[in-house]
């Protein structure tokens, strides 16, 4: 990309400098009291560039609100991706709470072996 535009103003700067050597012819440009004799590429590159200036110092204000206001939003999407990411996290933790609550873990009761320790019943009297 900065070789094509590298490229597009070369391409400028020799169309601008073959116009300025092929109008020399001398003008007078008058601008309310000032008066000034210059030749005619020379006058015309100036005002070209003001009219460039004018232009830039006109889209500027525009391009850096809707730069800020795109920032404002990326910062807004990242906050909404990480607060998603928690919000999946907590969901799969309450479904696997939930499973559990459904499906509880069946405990089998453990049959009791006499224990040697144990005493053993006492016998009815005869």
């Amino acid at each position: 990309m900065m070789s094509i535009l590298l490229i597009l103003a070369l391409l400028i700067a020799i169309i601008a400098v073959i116009f300025a050597l092929q109008n020399t012819t001398a003008v007078t440009v008058t601008f309310f009291v000032w008066q000034f004799d210059q030749s005619l590429a020379l006058v015309l590159l100036l005002t070209v560039a003001v009219g460039v200036l004018i232009g830039i110092f006109t889209v500027l204000p525009g391009a850096a609100r809707s730069k800020w206001r795109l920032n404002s939003q990326r910062k807004k999407i990242d906050n909404l991706e990480k607060t998603l990411q928690q919000e999946k996290i907590q969901r799969e933790d309450a479904l696997r709470q939930l499973e559990i609550l459904k499906n509880p873990p069946v405990v089998t009761p453990t049959s009791a072996a006499p224990n040697d320790e144990t005493p053993a019943a006492p016998l009815p009297p005869a």
